[in-house]
């Protein structure tokens, strides 16, 4: 009986993770097709689309109808003068205006529209970090919670199993009454720390189906993630870092845009149609004109230089960010691969910790059937030992949460 006992505490919850098939990668391809983030920006990049259309349309013929009937009243004493309004205007016009040489200028718009585009692919590539970090990580938070329900309840089962056991031995005088006693104290307690460690896996599995977006309430089956570090640690191809490098390309096309709004602009316009003081003349008024209009900026209140101030000092704080985000990120590289490498360091001690502890429950089991020790001592020992195994499991998800980190660094 107690050779059983000991072989399944030792193989403890994983007992339990063969059974279950929800996986991470389940709740994270729900994550990220049930998120809103995700969708807005993808509508924003079509929309950005869009935005170059409109860009490339303002600079096609812009061709408009112009209509007008006035007839101003006038009497005795009364009225316009008609030197002015010549008794009246009846107009209709079809009005052609086409910018020339525009090129630079367009390629700059869409160049704005482009980086504008680069921001919000950007923007995805993080917010998908974002979001499969935070969902592994809620994941695990769970799955801790899961696997130690799975590993108290199999401790309870086990201690039920032995209570029978131990009223046969206190039956013939083996051991006393006080061990029995000790032992329903224990299945006491077990049953509290069950009730306590359900509802902490309901309210994690809660928080991890919101998330998600999952409505579904069924079981929640959960399996052991198999993390292994993947990130390249090149601050160069991280996402932020692409930020800074879109941002400062941003500023040197405003400064381009800024110069081209102040160079000469030509444009060519033309318009057909008539134009008759009386209706009776419309028939003999039709004609048409065209023309070139020119613009020459010459002196706007230094709004150029202005203009150019705001500019520096929007690079000056890009590149400011760029070297503090540099600093952090070696900062917080170098202290999640210590954390890694120092729990990697704490579950082997905590694995020898629980060879030992096997080996000496197999001792306390030679002797407990011959009732040489004292069953206290026993349980004292398979408590250590349960806590032990409570620990690894603990330390073991915390080195996946280290993992989830240095994975999604950016």
């Amino acid at each position: 009986m107690i050779k059983s006992i000991l072989s399944t505490l030792i193989l403890g919850a994983s007992i339990f993770g063969n059974l279950y098939a929800q996986s991470l990668n389940n709740y994270i391809s729900l994550g990220l097709k049930n998120s809103p983030l995700l969708y807005d920006l993808n509508n924003q990049k079509l929309a950005g689309k869009l935005d170059s259309l409109l860009v490339m349309a303002s600079f096609k013929p812009q061709v408009n109808q112009l209509a007008q009937v006035m007839h101003p009243p006038s009497g005795p004493g009364w009225g316009y003068d008609e030197s002015i309004t010549n008794g009246g205007n009846y107009s209709a016009v079809l009005n052609v205006n086409q910018p020339l040489f525009y090129k630079k200028l367009i390629n700059g718009q869409l160049e704005s529209l482009n980086l504008i585009n680069q921001t919000l692919r950007n923007n995805e590539k993080i917010t998908l970090i974002d979001l499969k970090k935070g969902i592994t990580a809620q994941y695990l938070t769970a799955y801790t919670d899961f696997i130690q329900n799975q590993f108290n309840q199999t401790v309870l089962a086990l201690l039920s199993q032995e209570l029978k056991t131990i009223k046969l031995l206190v039956d013939k005088g083996i051991y006393q009454m006080t061990d029995l006693m000790n032992l329903q104290v224990m299945i006491s307690a077990q049953k509290i720390a069950i009730s306590q460690s359900n509802i902490q896996l309901s309210n994690d599995v809660a928080l991890l189906n919101f998330i998600c977006g999952v409505t579904d309430h069924s079981e929640i089956k959960l399996v052991k993630p198999e993390l292994t570090v993947q990130n390249s640690f090149n601050p160069e191809s991280s996402p932020i870092f692409a930020q800074f490098r879109i941002d400062s390309l941003k500023n040197i096309n405003s400064k381009l845009m800024i110069d081209l709004n102040y160079r000469p602009h030509i444009g060519f316009f033309a318009d057909a149609g008539f134009n008759a003081i009386v209706p009776e003349n419309i028939p003999h008024n039709l004609g048409t004109s065209f023309g070139l209009n020119f613009t020459v900026p010459i002196y706007d209140g230094k709004q150029r230089k202005l203009q150019y101030n705001k500019i520096n000092l929007a690079e000056n704080t890009r590149t400011y960010y760029k070297r503090y985000y540099s600093s952090q990120y070696k900062i917080q590289l170098d202290q999640l691969t210590n954390q890694l490498k120092l729990t990697d360091n704490l579950i082997t001690d905590i694995r020898s910790q629980i060879s030992e502890q096997e080996r000496l429950i197999e001792v306390y089991k030679i002797e407990l059937e011959k009732g040489l020790v004292r069953f206290l001592d026993f349980m004292t020992v398979m408590n250590n030992y349960v806590a032990t195994k409570n620990a690894f499991l603990i330390t073991d998800m915390n080195r996946l949460q280290i993992i989830n980190q240095l994975n999604y660094l950016k």
